[in-house]
């Protein structure tokens, strides 16, 4: 019998039988492979954007499919949300391909920590752009005259730069607020040579957050007054 933490028993709650089902990238995701392992639901595909987590998945004999044309429910982890579940997906530099799953599935579940949802986004979290090796200083330099600060992203103990599975690189962009993030990521999104921005806005269904003591709440738009 598996552990099963309340925002994992939470999430299993929104599958059913006959689903393509789509986990991202990280902990929480892997935790809720183990669940719907466990759970044997009839019928099941499941799908992600992390190469990482497919491969889980297929460990864990759960049936895999690369790439999905309808996503029923897509379950995700962030590294901010805001009032209007607006979100950053930084830190794990796959945000291109976590976007394209979250515009095809019919509802995008983000699991998080409670502490990561609040009024606005955490200026401590970046905005990272994914972006063709080419033009990498273009678009540092009209990042930085938007007033950002600007670094590409090196690789653990500085092995070299960050590339994505598509052969892109990535710039982690700095503000000191992000009040005017929409505007900004608008701006970066039309330069030349920028593939995405880890910036996800109007695609989130609900999130489940989960507070220290384990209580997990549903947090829809407009729940946060």
């Amino acid at each position: 019998m598996i552990f099963l933490s309340p925002v994992t028993k939470q999430a299993l709650q929104y599958i059913q039988p006959h689903m393509t089902v789509s986990l991202g990238g990280g902990r929480h995701m892997q935790s809720l492979a183990d669940a719907i392992a466990a759970a044997v639901i009839t019928d099941l595909r499941i799908t992600s954007p992390s190469e990482l987590t497919r491969a889980y998945c297929r460990e864990r004999h759960l049936p895999t499919i690369a790439q999905p044309n309808h996503i029923d429910v897509a379950f995700d982890g962030c590294d901010s949300a805001d009032a209007d579940l607006n979100l950053l997906k930084s830190n794990g530099g796959i945000h291109t391909q976590e976007k394209v799953y979250a515009q095809l599935a019919q509802s995008y579940i983000i699991l998080a920590p409670s502490t990561r949802v609040q009024h606005q986004l955490d200026p401590q979290v970046p905005l990272c752009l994914e972006v063709v090796p080419a033009c990498a200083a273009l678009v540092g330099q009209f990042a930085a005259g938007l007033g950002l600060k600007v670094q590409q992203r090196v690789a653990a103990n500085y092995a070299g730069y960050v590339y994505t599975s598509q052969g892109n690189v990535l710039l982690d962009c700095h503000a000191a607020d992000w009040t005017n993030i929409a505007q900004i990521a608008d701006q970066l999104s039309r330069f030349n040579g920028v593939v995405s921005t880890s910036y996800f806005a109007n695609l989130t269904s609900c999130i489940l957050a989960e507070a220290a003591d384990g209580t997990v709440t549903v947090i829809k738009k407009g729940d946060l007054k």
